[in-house]
């Protein structure tokens, strides 16, 4: 069974609900409306058919619940035989039972919004039934047997799956509404549904060959009089007492609303009498308090005697912050002796940014050099080649002209020619491993000459990435100073002291102004390696992984010499053991790869030329910075957000310098919290483990 369709534990107001109208219907003087619908039920209960069928109840209204079934085990549909009007509109029935036809009074049924899939045959037994509302289910089909119900008025079958009315629908002479979806019928035609009802039975009668009359000009058999009148089909019968009878089921349900107000007005003194009752309860509660005064008084005896206790607890605690004072400015000038440490080592160092751009200098030199050394060695190789190569030339022919004198001496000096020409092989044989000893010389020269320069712009890229290094321990130097300075500015404030406060906020400023001038020195020395790496690598390579984001892997790449040819016959795998983690990247550089080489076939003139891949070093391990940070004994806790006061602060505020907020409640501020002066820029600290 789906899971919409189990059953449900209605709810308290639900089943309070159902006691009160069940209550209700069983009073003296009540109506014949049996109205149990909104209250959340999966079945009808059994007293609700009992109730029907004791008090012969004529009306039962049973929508907007959870049915599934509308008969529960053990009951019958001969306890509904009195019911005209069914109301089970906003349920979830799948089916109505097969002997539906038993309820022989009903005039009305309404079983709208639910998920019948196909209507029994034994309805056409309903003689009396005037209503039938099946909008917005799933029925593919009507039965033949509508055929059958000659007090039919009202049929609404739009909102399902039919395609096809049944032709027996002809011999409903009283029908005067039929409402359906004429753009979905077959049968009849879109055309005839579309004209109305009386095109419809005009249609049908046309096709079951019989003649259409007006349903005005038919008497309903329900309203028929015994012996007094005409048969069912014949035309002008009278009228009167379905209006009368129409003007009584009016008013009794005029009569129902005005009882169901009534009954909320008596809901609502029950409401007033319920307040009233809330107010003594105030009352008790009042005369409650005077008691609680007398226990307050107690109360207040007691708190004397602890206040006597605090006074001391006090005493011991003005100590204990004394102390903690003294050892507040101890690690304040502790703090200022670091700090101008730290400055010293800063000029320092910019002395050796001056040493570092010499050493820049001569590298741009030597790279001039090492290009001029291999166009050089390039031509002496040549030369080589040529001139070894004329010489074979000269010494080939040098044979020839023997081998012809040796030719026309052979018939005379056979001897003599075998003896010659075995000499002229030794020498031959000589001069060919002469030639070849040259070769690997000139050779062996060239590639001593490539790993010399090699081994020269290694050591130059190896001192360019001890700077880089060097300025990134600086900065986390400054980040940790700056975070020392905030905690101890934050401890000084709750222990409410103001000396010393202008020397900090100096010392601020300049770490500060020092943090941004390194963090400027750390962006160009990124840019400057990057451009070192990329004239190191082919361009169309380093354009592919910036078009896909993957500039992080520029130096990997540099590193392990790869090219396009490379990467052509490597796979998935191999690039995971390069370093390259992601495994959609991997598949998409490999494909964008072969595509570069299947262009670069097509169009030779797009290959990009060889020798341009410049070697680069291997990146050695950073060497360890001995930081400046002071001993673990005096070292202050982490400490935390000022605004969310749960997470550490982690962000530096530039330009006051404090740490003082996490990365969330940092996100909103435009003001520093300590200081208000506005954040130009915002840093997060990364704690090594």
């Amino acid at each position: 069974m789906p899971l919409f369709f189990r059953k449900r534990k209605p709810s308290e107001e639900a089943r309070k609900r159902l006691e009160y109208q069940m209550c209700l219907a069983k009073e003296a003087g009540a109506d014949d409306i049996l109205d149990i619908s909104k209250c959340e039920l999966s079945e009808i209960p059994f007293g609700a058919f009992a109730t029907c069928k004791v008090l012969q109840k004529k009306v039962l209204i049973v929508h907007t619940n959870h049915l599934t079934s509308l008969l529960p085990k053990s009951c019958s549909l001969l306890s509904l035989a009195t019911i005209k009007v069914l109301d089970l509109h906003d349920n979830q029935l799948t089916a109505l039972p097969d002997d539906l036809g038993q309820l022989t009074a009903l005039q009305v049924l309404n079983v709208e919004r639910n998920q019948l899939m196909q209507l029994p045959r034994s309805i056409g037994n309903l003689t009396q039934l005037q209503t039938l509302n099946v909008k917005d289910n799933k029925l593919k089909e009507l039965p033949d047997t509508l055929g059958e119900l000659r007090s039919l008025r009202t049929l609404n079958i739009s909102g399902n799956e039919i395609q096809r009315l049944p032709q027996m629908l002809a011999h409903v002479r009283t029908l005067e509404m039929l409402s359906l979806d004429a753009s979905a019928m077959v049968y009849p035609p879109r055309e005839v549904c579309g004209a109305g009802t009386a095109a419809i039975l005009q249609f049908l009668c046309k096709e079951s060959g019989l003649e259409y009359y007006p349903p005005s000009q038919y008497l309903l058999p329900v309203l028929e009089q015994d012996g007094t009148e005409n048969s069912r089909d014949s035309p002008d019968g009278p009228t009167d007492r379905f209006s009368r009878e129409e003007l009584e089921w009016q008013n009794r349900f005029s009569d129902y609303e005005k009882r169901k107000e009534q009954k909320m007005l008596e809901k609502l003194e029950f409401e007033r009498r319920l307040e009233l009752g809330q107010r003594e309860h105030a009352q008790l509660l009042q005369q409650s308090s005077s008691q609680k005064d007398e226990i307050l008084q107690t109360v207040k005896e007691e708190q004397s005697r602890l206040e006597q206790g605090l006074s001391e607890h006090q005493r011991h605690l003005d100590a204990e912050r004394q102390r903690l004072q003294e050892q507040l400015k101890q690690t304040e000038q502790n703090i200022s002796s670091r700090i101008q440490k730290l400055l010293q080592d800063n000029q320092r160092q910019k002395k050796s940014s001056e040493i570092l751009k010499s050493l820049e200098n001569e590298r741009i030199r030597m790279e001039q050099l090492m290009s001029i050394t291999q166009e050089e060695t390039e031509n002496l190789r040549r030369r080589d080649v040529a001139s070894a190569m004329q010489q074979m030339l000269t010494e080939s022919c040098k044979n020839r002209l023997i081998q012809m004198a040796y030719e026309s001496q052979r018939q005379n000096l056979v001897q003599q020619a075998y003896s010659s020409m075995a000499e002229m092989d030794e020498r031959f044989q000589q001069i060919l491993s002469w030639q070849q000893m040259d070769q690997n010389k000139a050779i062996s020269q060239i590639l001593q000459e490539s790993a010399m320069q090699k081994a020269a712009f290694e050591a130059l890229q190896v001192k360019k990435d001890l700077m880089h290094r060097q300025i990134r321990g600086q900065i986390k130097l400054i980040e940790t100073e700056l975070l020392q300075l905030t905690q101890l500015e934050l401890k000084r404030k709750s222990l409410d002291t103001e000396s010393l406060q202008e020397m900090i906020s100096e010392q601020r400023w300049a770490l500060s102004s020092l943090l941004q001038q390194l963090l400027k020195e750390k962006q160009q020395r990124e840019e400057e390696l990057r451009e070192i790496l990329e004239e190191g690598m082919e361009r169309q390579l380093v354009a592919l992984l910036e078009e896909l984001s993957a500039e992080h892997y520029l130096p990997i790449f540099a590193h392990h010499r790869l090219s396009l040819d490379l990467l052509s016959q490597m796979s998935p795998g191999d690039l995971a053991k390069v370093g390259v983690s992601e495994a959609g990247l991997q598949h998409e550089i490999l494909r964008r790869v072969q595509e570069l080489l299947d262009a670069a076939r097509i169009q030779p003139e797009l290959k990009p030329p060889m020798g341009e891949v410049t070697p680069t070093a291997p990146q050695e391990p950073p060497e360890s910075v001995r930081p400046s940070a002071p001993p673990a004994e005096l070292e202050v806790q982490a400490s935390e957000c000022v605004v969310c006061l749960e997470r550490e602060a982690q962000m530096i505020f530039l330009n006051c310098g404090h740490v003082c907020c996490c990365q969330q409640c940092c996100q909103p501020l435009r003001t520093c919290p300590l200081c208000r002066q506005d954040i130009a820029q915002r840093l997060r600290i990364y704690h090594s483990s």
